[in-house]
């Protein structure tokens, strides 16, 4: 069952984010001055994304599964392996788990979902599950939509991104994208920052979003946000 303890809502995009404390790589840097023209992500994520649907073909659930990078997932094994074994047993990966879902709930685990322009909130994700897979390191999760939406009329969208692109979360081709349950057969679209023409527009804004302290929150909007779109037929 879905955790009903709190419904997710859309929020203000906060400084450069540290998905997990005292591990994120390169850690070094964020005490350092950084240029949005020259900031660059230092995790690299490979997501796959599904939409579940319920019998009226309406999206009831969004389904993450994020493969990390080598790098990044060595530097897990080195801070989550308490036995120094050289590898992630069951207890290890429960805490890796339990460590990046408190993390990364500040910032809406990296998913926001529209119906148009209106916020789509969702609850808690359950299931949130890490595990370790070829040298990389896993991370599945599912999130409840608060209400069931439609997807037939072209507006529903969601995003998978971190706004301040610490993170990089990238799709394997619009393979890594699927549509299940029932309903008529669904075409998507990814769109991604254009960063130059958000520089020029809002160069402070851009600025702040990359240099904020922890605990300063910054606004931004969608534009900053990687989306896939969806539009599903009858």
């Amino acid at each position: 069952m879905v955790n009903r303890a709190g419904v997710f809502k859309s929020g203000p995009i906060r400084r450069p984010s540290r998905p997990f404390k005292g591990v994120l790589l390169a850690a070094a840097m964020l005490i350092l001055p950084v240029s949005p023209v020259r900031a660059h992500p230092h995790v690299y994520i490979d997501a796959n994304l599904e939409i579940a649907r319920d019998d009226q073909g309406r999206a009831t659930e969004i389904r993450h599964v994020w493969r990390f990078d080598e790098i990044f997932s060595s530097s897990v094994v080195i801070d989550f392996d308490a036995d120094g074994d050289g590898k992630l047993g069951l207890k290890e990966l429960e805490e890796v788990a339990s460590t990046v879902k408190k993390n990364i709930a500040e910032f809406n685990f990296y998913t926001e979902v529209r119906d148009g322009t209106e916020v789509v909130n969702f609850y808690e994700p359950d299931p949130f599950l890490a595990d370790f897979v070829d040298g990389q390191l896993i991370l599945i999760l599912a999130l409840e939509l608060e209400k069931p939406q439609q997807m037939t009329g072209g507006g529903f969208r969601v995003a998978v991104s971190d706004p301040t692109y610490y993170v990089a979360i990238e799709f394997n081709a619009l393979a890594g994208i699927t549509v299940t349950g029932k309903g008529g057969a669904c075409k998507s679209d990814v769109v991604v920052p254009d960063w130059d023409a958000l520089f020029a527009r809002d160069a402070e804004r851009i600025n702040k979003l990359f240099s904020a302290p922890a605990d300063e929150t910054v606004e931004a909007s969608d534009d900053y946000l990687t989306w896939v779109n969806f539009t599903c037929s009858k």
